[in-house]
């Protein structure tokens, strides 16, 4: 499906990723450089240049001229929707960064150890959070995650999340030797074990249910009461016991979680069922039946 560049939607999704560059910015320039760590993928070379410069070449200019390249090879290798969220994020990434270095804006004061460590958990929440929205909206933050994407698509079997890991952790590695310090490594660990956790629950479908698998002889009266009863409908398909030999039903149904207990009290009422389930998170499509109007079964 083709994106409508000029829809509003798409307007809206422009200016969400300017907001998404600013909180990016904000972390890296609040927590990350006063704590003297390096965060994941070309940000981390770009703090650890920063550093290794004592702060004399603007953070903004030398992130966006690592990104520079990458973002050349992305307009010409990848999906033109990426490739502008892409360049808008990493331009007013650096563009934010550099202000807050011009304005001379507050940083987060390291008293002791602690306070590094709460720099690292703090900016791998926001960082990740960046992360999340980013995937969801269908672009990325760039730099590496480019690579990643045009290796993805010329070798679609390839495991590119493995092969970031890798040079993330190489990465934090080098750091040692422009911080001189250990803890800057395990700092860099921190935030990306945040970063990693942080991102996944914005990807998280907020929709949670209770998936259910029903063995059972009696699926026409178990039919009745999940959609009567509980107000959603399920699957049913034949199945056979492998020990007895003997024809059964499996229903397939999507609950909610606050469904449970009577959801149990239904199944007791048949002795021969067998059921277990489990959580389920990511629920599209249609979960319910018609809540309002009772719901006609046609048998046969």
């Amino acid at each position: 499906m083709k994106t409508n560049f000029f829809s509003a939607k798409f307007i809206f999704s422009c200016l969400f990723v300017v907001a998404i560059s600013l909180l990016s910015a904000f972390a890296i320039y609040f927590f990350i450089v006063p704590a003297a760590f390096a965060p994941m993928g070309l940000e981390g070379i770009a703090t650890m240049l920063f550093e290794t410069f004592d702060g004399k070449v603007n953070l903004g200019l030398i992130n966006i001229v690592l990104n520079l390249p990458l973002l050349v090879l992305a307009l010409f290798k990848l999906d033109k929707k990426y490739v502008i969220y892409v360049v808008i994020f990493n331009v007013f990434n650096s563009l934010f960064l550099s202000l807050l270095e011009i304005v001379n804006a507050p940083q987060y004061q390291i008293v002791d150890e602690s306070g590094r460590i709460i720099s690292a958990v703090f900016a791998g929440v926001m960082l990740g959070a960046r992360a999340g929205y980013m995937y969801k909206l269908g672009g990325s933050t760039g730099g590496i995650e480019i690579i990643a994407n045009v290796v993805q698509k010329k070798y679609p079997f390839l495991n590119c999340e493995r092969i970031v890991s890798l040079i993330c952790l190489v990465l934090m590695g080098l750091s040692y030797f422009v911080y001189k310090d250990v803890t800057s490594i395990l700092l860099s660990i921190i935030e990306l074990f945040i970063y990693e956790k942080a991102a996944s629950f914005i990807l998280r479908d907020s929709r949670e249910a209770i998936e259910a698998k029903i063995v059972t002889k009696n699926p026409d009266e178990l039919r009745d009461d999940i959609v009567n009863v509980l107000g959603h409908s399920a699957t049913i398909v034949d199945s056979k016991g492998m020990y007895s030999g003997e024809g059964n039903a499996i229903v397939f149904v999507i609950i909610s979680r606050r469904q449970i207990a009577q959801f149990v009290k239904i199944i007791k009422k048949y002795p021969n069922t067998f059921i277990y389930y489990t959580e389920v998170q990511g629920v599209f499509g249609k979960f319910r039946a018609n809540k309002n109007e009772p719901i006609e079964l046609r048998r046969g």
